[in-house]
């Protein structure tokens, strides 16, 4: 789900997942596009988290419906350098519970339950030039039912972007996502990272999700004024994670795909802390259940679903 900051962030982070790690989902690690946002040779230390639900929702290819809920929390520490370098690393964790009531025709009434998710990354940015930054963050992470196997739920991945300072108001370029999935293939997608300061009050940034999240997104906000900022948000999601050796499809994959479409609302009482609440629709749903061999078991399009949740970040 949708989590955005003042920072401008270049990308999101998706999710992963540990056993038993922490009752809330993976930290989303990201690096500025603008040198505003580290100062030369200092420490960052960041604490995030936060948690959204997802309203009961019907099933269209089946019997029934579900609702979920997902939290979060993480920490990371970045060193600059200089006002254009620095690396970090970040760490998270969390869980997505679904509920799927006793209508449900899909994976023999509940195809999965409990969903733990990790992650750890690092953040590497550096200066090309006058006016050019690249931005590398490679991850690793787990994604799996409570009970599935770790071994089993470990994918990698790589987001990479370039980034040119067009003007005072415009910082623009492409990158791309890369990562493994559960059943041996890999995914790729592009990356638009943009921070652009339309107006005084308007800008577009590219946007990032909350804790599970995996694709590409973009906020569209409005400075109100020096504490809130207003926005509507954007953005792909894709979850992927191992199941457990119970049900109709032990050891195989679950996954979740949506677009979720929110206003968000962000205030900044310090420069040290902000928080910020969303609410929404996800649209074009859909849950795919998959065997070990990862062969589709069953799938099914789900309705439009509100959405609603908080975040939080300290940064000291």
């Amino acid at each position: 789900m949708l989590f955005f900051n003042r920072l401008k962030p270049l990308m999101v982070h998706e999710r992963l997942s540990i056993r038993n790690f922490i009752l809330a989902s993976a930290m989303i690690c990201v690096m500025p596009l603008t040198a505003q946002a580290q100062a030369p040779s200092r420490f960052v230390f960041k604490i995030e988290g936060g948690g959204l639900h997802q309203s009961e929702v019907d099933l269209s290819d089946s019997s029934g419906g579900f609702s979920m809920d997902r939290s979060f929390v993480g920490a990371s520490l970045d060193y600059g350098w200089s006002m254009r370098d620095s690396i970090g690393v970040s760490i998270g964790g969390g869980r997505s519970s679904y509920s799927f009531n006793d209508l449900t025709g899909l994976g023999g009434g509940e195809p999965w339950n409990k969903i733990e998710d990790s992650r750890i990354s690092v953040t590497w940015r550096f200066g090309i030039g006058d006016k050019g930054s690249v931005f590398l963050i490679p991850t690793a992470r787990m994604d799996g039912e409570r009970g599935s196997r770790s071994g089993d739920s470990t994918t990698y991945g790589l987001l990479a972007a370039a980034a040119w300072r067009i003007n005072d108001t415009l910082t623009i370029g492409p990158g791309f996502g890369v990562f493994s999935r559960l059943e041996e293939s890999t995914k790729f997608f592009p990356i638009l990272a943009i921070d652009w300061n339309i107006t005084d009050r308007w800008s577009l940034s590219t946007g990032r999700g909350l804790a599970a999240s995996q694709g590409p997104g973009l906020t569209l906000g409005y400075e109100l004024n020096e504490d809130w900022t207003l926005g509507i948000a954007g953005r792909y999601e894709d979850i992927e994670f191992r199941l457990d050796d119970q049900g109709v499809a032990a050891g195989g994959v679950g996954r979740d795909q949506s677009l979720p479409l929110v206003f968000t609302a962000m205030l900044d009482p310090s420069p040290k802390l902000n928080l910020s609440v969303f609410a929404g629709v996800e649209i074009a749903g859909k849950l795919k259940l998959k065997d070990a061999l990862g062969d589709v078991i069953e799938e099914s399009s789900y309705d439009p679903a509100a959405v609603f949740g908080a975040t939080f970040e300290f940064r000291f």
